[in-house]
């Protein structure tokens, strides 16, 4: 008992800890394309969390908010993106960030979002192709190609795709986690963890000078892209 209570004295101190930013600085130009295209539009947030996102939208756009869990905050609907409770050609504008690896079936989400597109709408995506495993439910990688073979080019046509964080950003956050596999006791582990955080996430910053690479995507944490439905 004495034990699992320092374990938990452990974990809420370490929790008021500020967590760094692993990943290279955020690629904006998903949002800049938002603050561009989106205000005065329908606009559906696939699996919004708790809007960590909504500080880089532009005040008029006013996204309605849908995650499975109900434990999260600023949502408007409960649904699964696999069978979306909307009528066709709603929405004008479906924006997703790194949601679509934590699906099933990605596919028939993505079936979901083309049904409840207009014509002429858009979606954008954010997605991870190296990383770890981050979640319980945790499925599924892409490539570049990856992405637009799921968004299949007889229903949208790619108009922006690029890589969002580079090779820096998975080194940071795959040091970390393996690394700490090699420490044998949960205490050892929270110790390692909270301290060794903090030099891991400068290995973000090597994607700086090889940001204009043609072959960056070869090892990139993550890519973005915008498809407008046929």
């Amino acid at each position: 008992m004495k034990r699992e209570g320092l374990q938990r004295t452990f974990r809420r101190w370490f929790s008021r800890l500020p967590e760094p930013q692993y990943t290279r600085f955020r690629n904006l130009k998903l949002f800049d394309w938002m603050n561009q295209n989106a205000p005065g539009k329908r606009v559906l947030n696939l699996g919004s969390g708790n809007g960590h996102f909504d500080h880089y939208l532009h005040k008029d756009i006013k996204p309605l908010h849908l995650d499975i869990s109900s434990s999260v905050r600023n949502l408007d609907i409960i649904a699964d993106a696999h069978c979306l409770p909307f009528k066709d050609r709603c929405f004008e504008v479906v924006y997703s960030i790194a949601v679509i690896e934590h699906l099933k079936r990605p596919w028939v989400a993505m079936d979901e979002i083309a049904r409840v597109l207009r014509s002429g709408g858009h979606v954008v995506l954010e997605v991870p192709f190296l990383n770890v495993i981050h979640a319980e439910q945790d499925y599924f990688r892409f490539t570049d190609k990856g992405i637009r073979s799921l968004l299949d080019e007889k229903r949208f046509e790619i108009i922006f795709e690029q890589v969002d964080s580079g090779g820096g950003s998975f080194l940071s956050v795959f040091l970390l986690s393996y690394s700490e596999q090699f420490i044998p006791t949960t205490i050892m582990k929270a110790f390692w963890r909270v301290f060794m955080r903090y030099p891991f996430c400068l290995f973000k910053y090597l994607d700086l000078p090889i940001n204009g690479s043609r072959t960056l995507r070869m090892t990139a944490n993550s890519f973005l892209c915008i498809g407008r439905k046929r």
